[in-house]
């Protein structure tokens, strides 16, 4: 309720402002303006097509780090020695600003959506891979010890024990990691200079064709759009975490 009510008076407040003359169009457009930008955005910038491309592109940068960090570091998480190999290569790259990387990985991958993808599945993986090793090794000691008591081998420890008492919070940091995506979609789009293999540059293409020849409100809709898609593939993430793990609740 309180969120709600906090809406309702951002709303006021932008309603109050643009309506009555305070705020000009150029800086904040109001009802209208918007009124004006949608369907010319729908209908002639195809701004849904280009944000289910940039979704689509997210994905498959997300899917492809998941398959990589979630197995790697479990076994990090799992095993010390392993740990000790790979962390001091991956760990640093945490602090490399991704945008650094983007000259490099047009030189690999030119402007299509190799070089996209594979944008997404840096920046996602260098993350998500130490949230995957700090969730393993934060598996309470007792159920492994009680496992090992039991007579279970490393592996079935691993594969009973840790990874499953483990998903839960993985899965949750999958999800926040999914979010973050966008973040890297807009800087890998906003390099591009043609639509892209799949027809559509995107919806950070969009917005950067829209800066230099749209309207602010024609950049607010595409903001709005994403928006909307985020917090319901956010929501959609956290109604499929309740059906798979029932009993966790976050800390």
């Amino acid at each position: 309720m309180i969120g709600g009510v906090t809406i309702l008076l951002l709303v006021a407040a932008w309603l109050g402002l643009t309506m009555s003359g305070t705020v000009e169009p150029s800086t904040l457009p109001g009802p209208s303006e918007l009124a004006v930008a949608v369907p010319k955005m729908h209908f002639e910038q195809f701004v849904i097509a280009n944000a289910l491309v940039s979704l689509l592109r997210i994905s498959l940068g997300f899917i492809l780090a998941g398959l990589v960090a979630v197995p790697l570091g479990v076994l990090m998480g799992a095993f010390a020695p392993i740990k000790a190999v790979v962390n001091p290569i991956i760990g640093p790259l945490r602090f490399l600003p991704i945008a650094a990387v983007v000259p490099i990985f047009i030189f690999w991958f030119g402007l299509g959506e190799e070089m996209k993808v594979m944008l997404l599945f840096i920046g996602t993986f260098v993350y998500l891979l130490p949230l995957v090793v700090e969730t393993v090794e934060q598996v309470d000691d007792v159920y492994l010890k009680t496992a090992s008591t039991l007579g279970a081998t490393r592996f079935q420890v691993i594969m009973t024990v840790l990874v499953p008492a483990s998903l839960p919070a993985i899965w949750e940091a999958l999800r926040v990691m999914f979010g973050i995506g966008w973040t890297y979609v807009m800087l890998a789009e906003f390099v591009s200079e043609s639509q892209g293999g799949l027809g559509y540059g995107g919806v950070g293409y969009l917005i950067n064709q829209m800066r230099r020849y749209g309207s602010l409100a024609d950049i607010l809709v595409a903001v709005a759009l994403i928006l909307i898609l985020g917090v319901m593939v956010d929501l959609l993430m956290g109604w499929i975490g309740r059906m798979l793990f029932p009993w966790y609740e976050k800390k």
